[in-house]
């Protein structure tokens, strides 16, 4: 007979039903489709004699997020080191997108440049040399932008005591240091760009007391997010719970 369980789908949190006699969990809101890694692949039960009532009495008959997560491969841009008790995680910020911004801020800076270098030789009107400060503000601010693209890393520690996050050479807003312990929860979320712009992701941290705090932002994929999430969360042994608004997992 066909037995039909009720969960929570591990990629959004929404409702689930898992068919005991596919083994296959679906979500029916975000379509995703999960199986389920048995804690020891030798003791013969599958996934739904596990979830069933039939389940040995020593068995949990609760099937975790963490549980189900498929477990992802780590992206080139990500280095990882494990040291003792020491968890460090280094995102290299540079993309292809950055190699056409050199041009632009070669050309925006080379105008103004020019233009400054006319307004002070020739004694021109005060005019000419206030009007383009808006666009200078924003030569400066596009070609740190530029320079940070090609140095930056962002630097990820987890040690007994301090989760660190922390961005350079070039300084950057953004860094945190909050103790271990009150780290509740990491996701991945999407961040829309502006009408014809691509896609970035962004990932984020639940403090204990409720607040939200973005730690890595303009990720090109979501892969980067969800490996660098994952190893955080094995790491301080944090149940991966759903939290509004994250990205769904494929």
């Amino acid at each position: 007979m066909l037995e039909v369980i009720t969960l929570d789908c591990p990629s959004c949190g929404g409702r689930t039903e898992f068919s005991a006699d596919t083994d296959i969990l679906t979500c029916e809101y975000c379509g995703n489709q999960h199986t389920f890694r048995l804690p020891n692949p030798t003791s013969g039960y599958t996934p739904a004699a596990m979830l069933g009532t039939n389940a040995p009495p020593t068995s949990d008959s609760s099937i975790s997020r963490q549980e189900i997560r498929p477990l992802r491969p780590r992206p080139k841009e990500v280095t990882l080191q494990k040291q003792g008790d020491r968890l460090e995680l280094s995102w290299r910020w540079f993309s292809w997108k950055f190699i056409p911004l050199v041009f632009f801020c070669v050309a925006w800076d080379g105008f103004l440049c020019f233009w400054y270098s006319m307004a002070f030789s020739t004694s021109a009107p005060w005019i000419m040399i206030v009007f383009p400060v808006a666009h200078l503000a924003v030569g400066v601010g596009l070609t740190y932008y530029t320079l940070a693209g090609f140095l930056n890393h962002s630097q990820l520690v987890v040690d007994r005591d301090t989760f660190s996050v922390t961005h350079g050479p070039l300084p950057w807003l953004g860094s945190l240091h909050v103790p271990v312990t009150q780290v509740e929860q990491l996701y991945c979320k999407e961040k829309p760009g502006k009408e014809n712009s691509s896609t970035a992701y962004q990932m984020s941290v639940v403090l204990k007391d409720g607040r939200k705090k973005d730690l890595l932002s303009n990720l090109d994929s979501p892969e980067i997010g969800f490996y660098i999430e994952h190893q955080i969360e094995t790491w301080l042994k944090i149940p991966d719970q759903p939290v509004r608004g994250e990205m769904p997992r494929s």
